[in-house]
């Protein structure tokens, strides 16, 4: 009769253990697939949102890129050799280009696809930390 009371002791003490080792594991667990969750989520919004939006700034990034070409190939300056035009022209390239140019017209909604908006989104929680000042820590976190 001793051997039957002892064994649910046994398993009764062998599952507290068991049960209290995954309850210390539980935490890092869930931290770790609501990062995975956080992330996927992450993902399919900005991939839906940025990607799938209709961009007209392609068509303008080729009206300036026909601009550009007509310029070159209408560009006549005021001096007699070759050299000298072609220096003319890069110069007035030079500043025009920086004013007319728009660095959305780089951003392309084919970029947005679920894995590099995966990427993006691991990018933002993992540079996310702590810093030196309590105000800056809650300004990153809430970007």
């Amino acid at each position: 009769m001793s051997m039957a009371v002892g064994k649910p002791r046994v398993f009764v003490e062998k599952s507290k253990k068991c049960v209290s080792k995954l309850w210390k594991l539980f935490p890092h667990v869930f931290l770790i697939l609501s990062l995975i969750g956080y992330a996927v989520f992450g993902a399919v919004l900005f991939s839906y949102i940025e990607g799938s939006s209709a961009s007209t700034t392609e068509r303008e990034y080729h009206a300036f890129l026909g601009e550009l070409v007509r310029e070159i190939q209408n560009y006549t300056g005021n001096s007699s050799s070759n050299f000298t035009q072609e220096q003319d022209l890069v110069k007035h390239l030079e500043n025009e280009i920086p004013k007319r140019f728009k660095s959305i017209w780089l951003q392309r909604p084919d970029n947005w696809t679920f894995f590099g908006s995966l990427f993006f989104c691991c990018t933002v929680f993992t540079t996310v930390g702590p810093r030196k000042r309590s105000w800056l820590r809650r300004a990153n976190v809430s970007y």
